[in-house]
């Protein structure tokens, strides 16, 4: 039997995924595939990229402050030109985008396609209203997306989305 494992978003608290693979592991129990959205792309792409759950524990302690700061002049810009409380998010995604492209490039990785573990990262564009996913494996269907960074594909799935929340 083959067994896939799929993490949610929810901010910082998705450090828990981590314990749950570390888990999963002591119990021998195998991840023959993973996914995983917002916080839990970040867990999934570095489990894909093979990093230990101590190393992964030890990354998000290092990164953490990081990926959870708010950039005044993206935050005020969107402001400015979108009108709405939230602009296009509090949040660039920049920071993660850095920290995932950093671990990737440790492990000798790119693109997502130099992952071997299958991986997918689901995401959505508000604007279009269209669902994509990010993933290593060729599938049939014009929103899987298969030639990206995996730096860009976490970044898409954990960036806040544009708020509906107008002045």
């Amino acid at each position: 039997m083959k067994l896939g494992l799929a993490l949610a978003g929810g901010g910082v608290k998705g450090a828990a995924h981590i314990g749950v693979i570390k888990a999963l592991e002591e119990n021998g129990i195998k991840i023959d595939a993973i996914s995983g959205t917002s916080i839990g792309s970040i867990v999934a792409s570095l489990y894909a990229m093979g990093y230990s759950t101590e190393k992964m524990l030890e990354i998000f302690k290092f990164f953490s402050k990081e990926i959870m700061k708010t950039n005044a002049k993206h935050f005020a810009g969107n402001l400015k030109t979108s009108k709405r409380l939230l602009g296009y998010g509090i949040l660039s995604g920049e920071n993660t985008e850095i920290a995932v492209r950093e671990c990737a490039k440790e492990k000798g990785v790119k693109n997502l396609k130099d992952i071997k573990l299958p991986i997918a990262i689901p995401t959505v564009d508000i604007v279009k209203s269209k669902k994509y996913v990010f993933t290593n494996k060729e599938q049939e269907g014009d929103y899987y997306i298969t030639d990206a960074q995996i730096a860009k594909a976490v970044r898409a799935s954990s960036s806040y989305p544009r708020s509906i929340c107008t002045l």
